[in-house]
């Protein structure tokens, strides 16, 4: 029960925004061996951000299979139904994500494509990350395939657009790179992928401060294990164009 109570007062500060208690209440929540599976697994999105991938892919299986066991009793309240869905789809989205993060790209699209043949349907974020990683295998054609559809199915999500940016951008056609880039960060001014990757293009042609501009606002953003680029990437542009 103690453990229960630290998942739940963890989840709490974490959609406060609070993520330093967050982080101590998951701590006490996981030492006392919780069944709390949102802790769990919020938990574990922290550790993944904060680049404890291992750790992380531990405790997104130990939610998994917690979450499994309570969706097939299906014995609870329509609105913990909904949570226990939500998650049968979350859970291996961070899962394929970490596998990316360990450089284990096969898992991560065998994991996602899994979850694709399961549901009828999936977001646009697992759609984008499923599109990215076929981008690090440089399968442009299926990377761009599956971008379009998390844009067909919201035109508004940034980070699919940034996809396509950086498919156009392997490919050396700065042009509809660019557009696809901007087209992100007027969705998202925050975005910090496509905000590097502009300064990128700019520094390309010669477009020194253009270039400063971008690395500079892309500095400014929450930057985690999650981006495609690093502070210490954005931060040695910065230099060389200094």
């Amino acid at each position: 029960m103690k453990g229960y109570i630290y998942g739940f007062l963890g989840n709490g500060y974490l959609v406060k925004g609070d993520r330093e208690r967050a982080t101590i209440c998951f701590e006490k929540a996981i030492n006392s061996n919780t069944k709390n599976i949102l802790a769990i697994y919020n938990y574990g999105l922290i550790l993944l951000q904060d680049g404890n991938f291992k750790e992380a892919l531990n405790l997104f299986f130990k939610s998994q299979e917690l979450n499994n066991k309570k969706a097939n009793k299906k014995t609870f309240a329509p609105a913990s139904l909904n949570r226990t869905m939500l998650l049968q789809k979350n859970i291996p989205l961070a899962i394929a994500s970490t596998y990316w993060r360990l450089d284990d790209i096969d898992k991560a699209i065998s994991t996602l494509e899994d979850l694709r043949k399961q549901f009828d349907y999936v977001s646009p974020n697992t759609l984008t990350t499923l599109g990215y990683f076929y981008l690090l295998k440089k399968d442009y054609e299926k990377a761009r395939e599956i971008s379009q559809l998390a844009i067909d199915d919201d035109e508004n999500f940034a980070s699919a657009w940034d996809n396509l940016g950086q498919i156009y951008l392997e490919q050396n056609d700065l042009k509809n790179a660019k557009e696809k880039f901007l087209k992100s960060i007027e969705l998202n001014p925050k975005s910090v992928d496509s905000l590097y990757h502009l300064g990128t293009i700019e520094e390309k042609e010669n477009n020194k401060d253009k270039a400063l501009e971008y690395f500079k606002k892309a500095l400014d953003c929450n930057i985690t294990s999650l981006n495609t680029v690093s502070k210490e990437d954005i931060e040695n542009k910065i230099k060389q164009l200094s």
